[in-house]
């Protein structure tokens, strides 16, 4: 009896050693690179010199790339928290947008994001030594420029979600999948109206969604 006692004690400290070593296998810094397709689209209002209103929205598809930071915490048998930022290299045109109304028939707003920036909480949870899931949350930010308007609608600020796979290809180097979406708030801009007379306005609630694959190595 003696005997199966010391065993079954033996067996679960080493399965709770292993569990340990699930999530520790994660903890550490790491610094990443990674490349994302975005799917861009605002949708927003038009108004005219003469108080019309048009509505529609802007779409645009861009390849982009960046490099990502962080530090991962073991916070126990399986679970993990990272905190980490990411950082866009190169500028991106976030779309042309053509609105339609009985005065300045023909509005274009073309919009450039540049120095886009995201700092995230990203808790995990370890299904194997080599492989876990995990969610995140991020605020992101960037400069955002439109081209011929009076009036600048500002940096894009917003909150972002996101869910992924993270797999060790060796005990150093990883590749994680990422799917997320980004909703930023809104932004309004301003232009003179054909013809010198009066304004244009065009305001919209931008968001994005990425799929996102990248390459790292854990310290």
């Amino acid at each position: 009896m003696n005997k199966l006692l010391k065993l079954s004690a033996i067996a679960l400290l080493a399965s709770s050693t292993s569990l340990m070593a699930q999530s520790k296998s994660f903890e550490g810094g790491s610094i990443a690179v990674f490349g994302s397709i975005m799917g861009a689209e605002v949708d927003g209002t038009v108004t005219d010199s003469n108080n019309a209103v048009s509505s529609g929205s802007i779409g645009k598809v861009a390849p982009v790339a960046g490099i990502d930071a962080a530090y991962t915490f073991a916070t126990g048998s399986n679970g993990f928290i990272g905190i980490g930022a990411t950082y866009l290299a190169g500028e991106a045109e976030f779309g042309v947008g053509t609105a339609d109304s009985s005065n300045d028939a023909t509005k274009n707003f073309t919009g450039k994001i540049k120095d886009h920036y995201s700092v995230y909480i990203q808790p995990g949870y370890a299904v194997s030594k080599d492989s876990a899931v995990y969610a995140k949350i991020s605020y992101n930010h960037a400069d955002f420029n439109v081209t011929n308007v009076v009036r600048q609608p500002g940096d894009l600020e917003g909150w972002g979600y996101g869910i992924g796979l993270k797999t060790f290809l060796t005990p150093n180097t990883f590749m994680q999948v990422e799917a997320s979406y980004t909703e930023y708030d809104t932004l309004t801009a301003t232009r003179t109206a054909t013809g010198g007379t009066g304004v244009v306005t065009a305001s919209g609630k931008p968001a994005i969604a990425a799929g996102t694959i990248s390459i790292g190595y854990k310290f």
